[in-house]
C-alpha cells in the first residue's frame, strides 16, 4: 500500500467521523448515509492493516537501527510534560538521577490539544499523577486508568476521572490479581461514550500489556486508532539476549509489527528515547539499549483539520 492511499484512508475516516458527530440525531437520512460511508471507510482501514508490509526481523540490529532510519515527524513545538525525579543507587555512595512518568507532546496547530475541548486517556498511573495533573491544569478532560492501585473510582482535581480498570487485549482480570479488572480500548471508549470522538493524547504505560492491547485493536477495530491525535507509550520488549529467538511470538517481533502497523495507519514517530531508569539499560554490540522504550507517535493533520 502506497503513502497516498494511506493518507486518503486516514483523511476519509477523520472527515466521516466528524460528519457523523456534527449531523447529530435530528437528520436521520443524512445520518444513515454517513453511517454507511463510515462502514466503508472502516473496511478500508482494515485493508490497510491486512496489507501492511511488515519487514522480516531476522536480526535484532534492524530494530535497534529502526529509530535512526525511520521517518520522524519534526514537531516545531515539542514539550516535555510531567515526570518526577528518581534516584538509582549504583554503589554504596553513588546515585544516578533519572526522570520517570514524563511524556512528550506536540503543540503545533492541528496537533495541539485545544485547552477548551481536549480529551486525554492515561493508562498506567501507579500513584504518579504528574502527567495527568498537568493535562488537567492545561484544560483537558483526563480519563485515568489503573487496576493495580487498589483504589475505587474517584474524581481528582478539576477534571480527572480515575477508573479502577486496566487496558488489555481482552476483557477479564489480570493473572494473580483477582480484583484487577481489564478491558479492551473499544469497550472502554464505548463505556465512556467516546465513539467517534477525537482523543487528543493516548498515554499507555502498562508494563507489557500494551502489546496484546494494541494487537487486539489492530485485529478487531483499527479504525479506533485513527481517532487518536498523539500516542505516547512505553513499549516493553525486554532485554535482548543472544540466545533469544526472533520468531513471530517474541515480544521484540510483536513490538516491531506494531511500529509498522502504526505507520500503515498514517502515524509518524515524533519522539524516541530509552527508558531512563539505569537498571533497565544494557549494552548491545557497543550501543546502549533498554528493555523499555519511550515512544510518541503523531497522526499528522490533514489540510481540513488545520
Amino acid at each position: 500500500m502506497n503513502d497516498s492511499h494511506k493518507n486518503l484512508v486516514v483523511k476519509a475516516i477523520r472527515v466521516t467521523v466528524s460528519l457523523a458527530t456534527a449531523l447529530g440525531p435530528h437528520c436521520n437520512s443524512s445520518v444513515n448515509a454517513t453511517e454507511k460511508n463510515l462502514e466503508l471507510v472502516k473496511e478500508d482501514i482494515v485493508k490497510a492493516v491486512q496489507t501492511c508490509p511488515i519487514p522480516d526481523l531476522h536480526d535484532i540490529q534492524l530494530q535497534f537501527d529502526y529509530w535512526k532510519n525511520t521517518t520522524r515527524y519534526a514537531c516545531a513545538n515539542k514539550t516535555q510534560v510531567g515526570g518526577k525525579t528518581g534516584r538509582f543507587q549504583t554503589s554504596k555512595h553513588r546515585y544516578i538521577s533519572y526522570l520517570d512518568g514524563d511524556k512528550w507532546i506536540c503543540y503545533e496547530p492541528g496537533l495541539a490539544p485545544d485547552p477548551k475541548d481536549c480529551l486525554v486517556y492515561s493508562f498506567g498511573i501507579n500513584n504518579e499523577w504528574s502527567f495527568d495533573d498537568a493535562m488537567d491544569k492545561y484544560g483537558c478532560q483526563v480519563n485515568s486508568f489503573d487496576p493495580t492501585m487498589n483504589r475505587p473510582n474517584f474524581k481528582r482535581g478539576s477534571n480527572i476521572y480515575f477508573k479502577n480498570l486496566g487496558l488489555e487485549g481482552k476483557k477479564g482480570t489480570l493473572k494473580g490479581r483477582k480484583q484487577s479488572k481489564v478491558d479492551t480500548l473499544g469497550n472502554i471508549m464505548r463505556m465512556l461514550g467516546h465513539e467517534g470522538r477525537r482523543i487528543d493524547y493516548l498515554k499507555i504505560d502498562i508494563e507489557g500489556s500494551e502489546i496484546p492491547a494494541l494487537e487486539q485493536v489492530f485485529r478487531e477495530a483499527p479504525h479506533l486508532l485513527t481517532q487518536v491525535s498523539q500516542l505516547g507509550m512505553e513499549v516493553h520488549p525486554g532485554k535482548y539476549r543472544v540466545d533469544d529467538k526472533l520468531d513471530k511470538t517474541s515480544n521484540h517481533y510483536r513490538a516491531w509489527r506494531i511500529y509498522h502497523l502504526l505507520e500503515c495507519l498514517g502515524f509518524q514517530l515524533m519522539h524516541m528515547e530509552l527508558n531512563q531508569y539505569p537498571g533497565s539499560q544494557y549494552k548491545w554490540n557497543g550501543t546502549l539499549q533498554s528493555c523499555c522504550y519511550e515512544l510518541v507517535w503523531v497522526m499528522p493533520p490533514s489540510p481540513l483539520q488545520t
